[in-house]
């Protein structure tokens, strides 16, 4: 979800995490969104005003009271933006939002707002008081996303969580809040990347994939509010936003995990490139080089979306990837009648298939066929429309 033309207010407070929310400003505007910001007393000691708005480009609410001007600013920024971001947020003005209590700039937009994006910032003793866990859980409840802090050495030399989340999550929780919440209360399976099968301890038969497509499909299926379960193989990406992710290697592994999360899923998305061979013997040592040829015997490894297609159940969809050189169409409606698959994507190798951030692709189902192309986010979006579709009942 782009956050191209949205209107944010970012509401800053008095943490020493404060000088993270100019990266996080800067990052919500290189995402296209427009930024006002809101400051605390307490947080004007940790970062300028000046400094905000050279960013923004737009003067910083600083004062309840201000010292001339008619103009009411949290009526007028309520009325103007669309999400209310409060990054870093103090123990301090969680507690006064909690409570009702509109008091500074940053708590009065909350009264205003009613809900919003929530990165808290404290100590790990203040952060587990009961007191700020009831608090926080309460903001939950009244529909305030909660972007929860990360462990590690705090300022004050304590280790523990309390530290913000990394400015990158915070923008993906915005993301997030603008998606259609289409899947709410269901869950969704997605399987990416490689498969590694080992020929000896040190050499493998594998794959180029990349694992972006399946990482797009879990993090857009989280923004449309699903339960979302990631069974990815091998990879560097950063796992998504309300994601939890499940790591496996070879084949076996990806079927086990499969059918684990496939009993209580209600979608299943299997966007992994995963081995059709394995070898038939694997060496304990590795192989030496030492003639001129080596030749390795393979069998038929498991079919991982096969046996999950044939399990499935009334109210499941089940979505398949079919990679080809050559007659996409056919050998993918092939692949869905085989497979007992509600969907299928095909796409060419060569048209951003490995590693690239763009894609084109074939998206078949019974009775319908679609073309899309974009960035992976854009198509795993439209992907996910279809497969709505389907779940009810309505392709």
């Amino acid at each position: 979800m782009s956050l191209k033309g949205r209107k944010i207010v970012l509401g800053i407070t008095g943490s020493i995490a404060a000088y993270k929310a100019c990266e996080l400003l800067r990052s919500l505007i290189k995402e296209g969104a427009q930024v006002r910001v809101a400051l605390t007393p307490s947080a004007r000691r940790f970062i300028t005003p000046l400094t905000l708005e050279a960013l923004s480009g737009y003067p910083v609410y600083e004062e309840v009271v201000p010292e001339r001007g008619a103009e009411i600013r949290h009526t007028e920024l309520s009325s103007w933006g669309e999400l209310l971001v409060v990054a870093p947020a103090t123990a301090n003005t969680i507690a006064k939002i909690a409570s009702g209590i509109g008091d500074t700039p940053v708590t009065e937009l909350a009264l205003c707002f009613h809900r919003g994006v929530l990165a808290p910032a404290m100590n790990v003793r203040m952060y587990e008081s009961p007191v700020t866990v009831e608090n926080l859980e309460r903001l939950r409840k009244l529909g305030w996303e909660v972007v929860e802090p990360e462990e590690g050495e705090l300022a004050c030399g304590e280790r523990g969580r309390g530290r913000l989340a990394q400015v990158e999550k915070i923008v993906q929780a915005c993301q997030y809040w603008f998606y259609p919440k289409l899947f709410k209360g269901k869950k969704v399976v997605v399987t990416a990347g490689a498969t590694r099968e080992y020929i000896d301890p040190v050499r493998f038969i594998s794959n180029p994939s990349s694992g972006r497509m399946g990482f797009a499909l879990a993090k857009v299926a989280a923004g449309m509010g699903a339960e979302v379960v990631l069974i990815t193989g091998k990879s560097c990406l950063e796992t998504p936003y309300r994601v939890k992710r499940v790591e496996v290697e070879s084949v076996e592994e990806m079927k086990e995990a499969a059918l684990r999360g496939f009993k209580d899923a209600h979608v299943y998305i299997s966007a992994a490139a995963i081995g059709d061979y394995t070898p038939a013997f694997r060496s304990a040592k590795k192989i030496k080089k030492e003639s001129e040829r080596l030749i390795i015997e393979l069998k038929r490894a498991p079919d991982v979306l096969k046996t999950v297609g044939s399990l499935k159940r009334k109210g499941q969809v089940v979505v398949g990837f079919a990679a080809e050189t050559d007659n996409l169409e056919e050998n993918a409606a092939r692949k869905m009648r085989e497979k007992n698959l509600d969907l299928v994507v095909g796409n060419l190798v060569g048209d951003g298939v490995f590693g690239s951030s763009d894609t084109k692709v074939v998206v078949i189902s019974k009775n319908s066929k679609r073309e899309l192309r974009g960035s992976k986010e854009e198509v795993a979006e439209e992907i996910l429309k279809e497969v709505y579709k389907v779940l009810k009942g309505g392709a």
